[in-house]
């Protein structure tokens, strides 16, 4: 008898009373509801960051991701290099390596892509600070490339191209520029989010549309996408396939952030152009790694003249 009297209040004393029971229920409740909660709290936290969010306040913070402004102005000039990779992955077949160069001084750029390859050296592309330029391939042949820059020199001529890795950055220099920046919000691309600028130049009007992509945490500038359409042509309503619509696009991706004299600065750089129009599909892919970067150097006018 003494032994089940000793196993029931063994027994007892491990059950919680009434009034624990409550309790315990009650706080394992909230702390269900905490859990459950936690992602909304993350979601009006970034909801809030983006409505009080401005294009001014972004490119702000933007600017201050890269350096202060007193090692941001000392920068006059930038020499980049490092190795590049193309991959044709639609509209042909290469996979190979060669070597990248980046050059820009102010409002001036060029950016250079060499390849091993007889029917494509590489890439050529440049601003003088005037005039936009492209190079050529074998036998006067311009690369998909080199057409959608010559017919969309936007990118150059605004100094878009190469993003804050370039001197020529339009956001370093909006005294000069002062393009239309308005803020798009948190946007999610590729699977992550990211603040969108959309950008339009100063002056003149464009069928290229370009959005800018910055980190919510670093504010870094990750990537730019430019795009624009050609309509069907007018008279193909019997054969709506023979004359379709055209998509190209141009996509600059960055990352592998790095201190280099007091600036923060990217050390992998991937452009990537595609097409679908009635001559045909292409994505084409270019990786770059720089392994050094180089400030003031001394750069002559005619390095930013393609002959």
């Amino acid at each position: 008898m003494k032994k089940k009297m000793s196993r029931v209040a063994c027994l007892d004393w491990a059950q919680p009373r009434a009034g624990q029971a409550r309790l315990l229920f009650v706080a394992r409740l909230l702390s269900l509801s905490i859990i459950c909660l936690c992602p909304s709290i993350r979601l009006d936290s970034a909801a809030a960051q983006d409505k009080k969010m401005t294009a001014d306040d972004l490119v702000a913070r933007h600017l201050e991701s890269i350096g202060n402004a007193e090692a941001r102005v000392q920068a006059a000039t930038r020499v980049a290099s490092g190795t590049s990779k193309l991959i044709i992955r639609i509209g042909g077949a290469a996979n190979t390596d060669g070597q990248a160069m980046m050059v820009s001084s102010g409002a001036k750029f060029r950016l250079g892509l060499k390849f091993g390859l007889a029917d494509y050296p590489g890439e050529d592309m440049a601003f003088d600070g005037a005039r936009t330029a492209t190079g050529f391939l074998t036998q006067g042949r311009r690369s998909n490339l080199s057409v959608f820059l010559n017919s969309q020199n936007l990118p150059l001529r605004e100094g878009l191209l190469g993003g804050a890795l370039s001197t020529t950055w339009p956001l370093l220099r909006l005294d000069q520029s002062q393009p239309k920046l308005d803020y798009r919000g948190l946007k999610k691309v590729d699977g992550r989010q990211l603040h969108e600028i959309s950008y339009r130049p100063r002056k003149g009007s464009t069928d290229l549309k370009v959005s800018l992509y910055f980190d919510p945490e670093t504010f870094r500038h990750v990537k730019t996408k430019y795009g624009f359409e050609i309509g069907a042509s007018i008279g193909a309503r019997e054969d709506p396939n023979q004359n379709p619509e055209s998509h190209y696009s141009l996509t600059e991706d960055f990352d592998d952030f790095r201190a280099v004299n007091s600036l923060t600065l990217p050390h992998k750089y991937r452009l990537q152009y595609s097409a679908e129009s009635k001559n045909g599909s292409a994505l084409y892919d270019w990786s770059v790694t720089i392994n050094q970067i180089a400030h003031n150097t001394k750069i002559d006018d005619e390095v930013f003249v393609i002959r």
